[in-house]
């Protein structure tokens, strides 16, 4: 598996064979994820997308995966501004629930 240069996946090891010798899987095993080291608590408001989240913080809307990384409760990233079993009241939109910012790191 070939990953592009300076991915941050880049040192995480595939999966190994089983004791049969199969590959069970031809990925990668979960990346380790650090704690987030201080964080801003962010109200989830219309419309609003991870990648303007990103820009807004921390002046690169690439950095996106920070904050879906800081909230390891949801399956997958959208989870974070939308909910997957919307109500009647507001759609899909999380209006008003809290997300974890990690705080900018020195130098980026």
């Amino acid at each position: 598996m070939s990953l592009f240069r300076g991915s941050r996946y880049a040192d995480v090891p595939p999966f190994g064979p089983a004791p049969d010798g199969t590959l069970p899987f031809k990925g990668l095993r979960a990346r380790r994820v650090g704690p987030a080291a201080g964080v801003i608590e962010h109200t989830v408001a219309i419309k609003e997308r991870l990648d303007q989240l990103a820009h807004e913080y921390y002046d690169e809307p690439r950095l996106w995966h920070r904050i879906v990384e800081a909230n390891p409760d949801v399956l997958f990233p959208e989870d974070l501004l939308w909910d997957p079993e919307p109500a009647e009241e507001h759609g899909r939109e999380r209006l008003g629930a809290l997300i974890v910012i990690p705080k900018r790191r020195e130098g980026t």
